[in-house]
């Protein structure tokens, strides 16, 4: 019989998975509290938020906000690490984290809305973030404007020049 508790954190986490622009699921044995303070505190500067809950609840929280895909990976001690803003901060804190040593190792990850392995999600912390892909696009329309207002701005310039040689001549 489920408590008026476990009903609350299944309907907390249901609306929680269904804002996230991320799910990284993570396996956390073998971590002491003080790394796992240190990596809270990291995401929480990201707003990122670092959650262990029992699978069974994260199970039914999943498949209550419409993911199912996710069933599979549900074994074992897991933390969720939710990202709101920003899908790649969390797989880049990760790499930062885990340098050389696989603290934290990834079972599965929800990324826009699709499923991802452990390895697969390496590579997601190759990714730029989304400030710098949108300074990358804007860069990328801003240049041919440049270009354009250069070129069309060059004619204007020349005949200012050569009217003001001939000036100089005149005098």
């Amino acid at each position: 019989m489920p408590t008026e508790q476990k009903i609350k954190i299944v309907e907390e986490y249901t609306q929680k998975f269904k804002e996230a622009k991320a799910v990284y699921i993570a396996d956390y044995s073998g971590i002491d509290v003080a790394t796992v303070t240190e990596v809270r505190n990291k995401f929480r500067a990201q707003n990122v938020e670092y959650k262990v809950l029992k699978n069974r609840l994260a199970k039914r929280s999943f498949n209550e906000a419409g993911i199912t895909e996710l069933d599979d990976h549900l074994k074992g001690v897991n933390a969720y690490i939710i990202g709101y803003d920003d899908p790649v901060a969390p797989a880049k804190i990760f790499e930062e984290f885990n340098k050389g040593k696989e603290i934290l190792r990834l079972h599965a990850v929800l990324f826009e809305g699709k499923v991802f392995g452990g390895e697969e999600a390496k590579e997601i912390a190759k990714l730029p973030t989304r400030d710098a892909l949108i300074g990358q696009f804007v860069g990328m329309i801003n240049s041919p404007m440049t270009k354009l207002a250069a070129t069309l701005q060059a004619p204007m310039q020349k005949l200012a020049g050569v009217l003001l040689a001939l000036k100089d001549n005149k005098e």
